[in-house]
């Protein structure tokens, strides 16, 4: 999957194909990017008035320097600004996407700050528990710790999105990590199962 608007021109053509070709209307469409302000310039300027969701993930360039290392390259008032500039050009609200994440950007400093962010781009905020990855020192929050997140942003617009699969190892991330912990490198750079030792 990756970053679609590091890719804008084959993106905004794939946009028209799934559009024009196969029928699906724009508005059904959700480009989800980490903050690549040339690619949602672009994508202002192309007229398809497809969702624009943005990776944000914290309130501050310093936290998400840490999270979102395009930030570094791309700031938080750039790719609000570009967000924004899009919003009003094509007349769809965006959206905040939030991982959220025990300890790392679980504060009401962090909730606040995206409430406020939220309101001045007139964006819908969709948060996203952690998934619990064994060996992963990160997860989701403890419950009264989200419901105290989830306080602070009384007044925005806000989803919470179910998450699915966790029961079984399969929920974003447990997947790719529970395979890469049995997965060895190759000489040329790939990965490929572990070798089963020899029997005497």
């Amino acid at each position: 999957m990756g970053e679609p608007l590091a890719n804008a021109a084959a993106t905004l053509e794939s946009l028209s194909a799934l559009s024009a070709d196969a029928g699906i209307s724009a508005r059904r469409i959700t480009v989800s990017t980490s903050g690549v302000v040339p690619g949602i310039q672009q994508l202002a300027a192309s007229g398809m008035a497809v969702t624009l969701a943005v990776s944000l993930h914290a309130a501050t360039d310093e936290l998400r320097d840490r999270l979102v290392p395009i930030n570094r390259t791309y700031p938080l008032g750039q790719v609000l600004g570009a967000a924004s500039r899009y919003a009003e050009e094509s007349g769809r609200r965006i959206s905040f996407e939030w991982c959220l994440i025990g300890g790392v950007n679980d504060s009401i400093e962090q909730a606040e700050g995206l409430r406020d962010l939220a309101r001045r781009a007139q964006a819908h905020i969709n948060v996203i528990p952690m998934n619990r990855i064994e060996g992963s020192p990160w997860g989701p929050p403890e419950p009264d710790v989200a419901r105290r997140f989830l306080g602070a942003l009384r007044g925005a617009r806000v989803t919470v999105r179910d998450t699915r699969g966790g029961d079984a190892d399969a929920a974003c991330g447990q997947l790719r990590a529970d395979l890469e912990a049995r997965r060895i490198l190759r000489p040329d750079g790939t990965l490929s199962p572990p070798r089963v030792p020899a029997r005497a």
